[in-house]
């Protein structure tokens, strides 16, 4: 039982290689100035209620604790002639756990066990466990319930219950950044560029919120409320099951030898789909192609490793690294697609998509064109646990081809341009 629970903790339970997704977070994000444990005076929120902040983190401890002591003492004992009962990692850790904890489970037995007492520690909610995951100084760290966690890994699988929108933070406003054709959405009339204000009447505090009340079960009823201009406005929309592609690609009206592919965002299956589109294009005559990775927020890594590897001979792709200063480098095999293309990106190009167009710029393979990117040089692994919860944590900072770093600087394009004369730009380079 004991080696079963040390296998989950230290098993990788990452969705492909890792997280590097920005598409569900304030665009303008940053570690926060506000301390790590909330300030005293601030006991009560909005609802009269004690903060769970402070008091999580005592439960967590109590917890923990209570995880140490679970058979260390049977642990920790040796059979004649044979050793610890258990593996030496094992043995190893429950220790490790017993000395950094064991003092917090005495307490909260003693508590237990005195007369009168009028509470014991509770049980940690879910609530307070994303308090604590939060407070750390990741922005980008996140705990999900287990209907949460169903969710996320259905929309990185490129199927899940929704309307079929995606949204961004900008400042504070919660904004549709795409709407998926055939699907409530768009059927409804809701638009790119609308402001979320409501989800069945309640205001949700971020994106990662608005998309858990959005979810929800196939044929379900949500009545979203968005600003567009100076008009506030409802859509009574029903769930259904939603495929997304996460590629599109046309040849450019009136440029027969222009193959145009944007890239929403990397999913499961993006690398394969990017390739089948580039195949297309090829066989329709297309000979110069346009890349899109404008407002794409990133997704999982590996996709994004895998076109770079098509699209570039043998080189260096990028490398991260961890906090203990191990560093993996990542490099592409000698076969290349080998395309005139150029590289389409803007503000809101972030963590997938900047591992992939730094990649291409670095190693010539394209113009890039557009304005400066996100800068998100970090990435995420999602661990999730029996209960079907689940950890976001970042666990490495990744670094482009020529050395430097991506995160808080962001890309610059080599031609700058905005709106409409991005295209314009982009087929100019195509002709030299």
């Amino acid at each position: 039982m004991h080696e079963d629970l040390i296998k989950e903790i230290n098993e990788d339970k990452k969705m492909g290689l890792e997280l590097s997704d920005t598409a569900y977070y304030n665009v303008d994000d940053g570690v926060t100035d506000e301390p790590l444990v909330p300030d005293d005076t601030e006991t009560e929120n909005e609802n009269g209620n004690e903060k769970p902040g402070k008091k999580a983190a005592l439960i967590i401890s109590f917890l923990l604790g209570a995880a140490a002591c679970l058979g260390v003492i049977l642990l920790c004992a040796k059979v004649p002639g044979a050793g610890h009962l258990v593996k030496d990692d094992v043995y190893d850790y429950y220790v490790d756990l017993d000395k950094s904890y064991g003092k917090y489970y005495e307490i909260m037995k003693m508590i237990g066990e005195d007369p009168i007492a009028q509470s014991t520690p509770e049980e940690i909610s879910d609530q307070e466990l994303k308090e604590i995951v939060s407070s750390i100084g990741d922005p980008y760290a996140e705990y999900y319930t287990a209907a949460e966690y169903e969710q996320l890994e259905k929309r990185y699988m490129g199927d899940y219950v929704g309307v079929g929108i995606g949204v961004v933070m900008d400042g504070d406003d919660i904004v549709i950044m795409s709407v998926f054709e055939d699907t409530p959405a768009a059927e409804g009339g809701l638009m790119v560029g609308d402001v979320i204000v409501k989800v069945d009447g309640k205001t949700p505090v971020d994106v990662d919120d608005a998309v858990g009340m959005i979810t929800g079960e196939a044929g379900t009823k949500v009545k979203i409320t968005v600003r567009r201009g100076e008009e506030t406005m409802d859509f009574d929309l029903t769930r259904q099951k939603i495929e997304t592609d996460s590629v599109g690609y046309s040849v450019l009206e009136d440029h027969p030898e222009v193959g145009y592919i944007v890239i929403t965002s990397f999913i499961d299956g993006t690398d394969d789909e990017f390739k089948l589109a580039v195949k297309d294009l090829k066989a329709k005559g297309c000979t110069k192609f346009i890349l899109d990775l404008r407002d794409n927020g990133g997704g999982l890594t590996e996709p994004s490793i895998e076109i770079a590897d098509y699209l570039l001979p043998a080189c260096k792709i990028m490398s991260e690294n961890t906090k203990d200063g191990t560093e993996t480098v990542y490099n592409s095999k000698a076969s290349s697609a080998d395309l005139d293309m150029v590289i389409l990106v803007n503000g809101n190009t972030a963590s997938a998509s900047e591992i992939l167009t730094a990649a291409l710029q670095d190693n010539k393979a394209g113009a890039v064109i557009g304005t400066k990117t996100y800068g998100k040089g970090v990435t995420q692994a999602l661990h999730k646990f029996s209960d079907g919860t689940a950890v976001k944590l970042t666990i490495t900072e990744y670094y482009r081809p020529s050395g430097k770093t991506v995160n808080g600087i962001g890309i610059t394009p080599d031609i700058e341009a905005e709106g409409e004369e991005v295209l314009e730009k982009a087929l100019r380079e195509l002709e030299q």
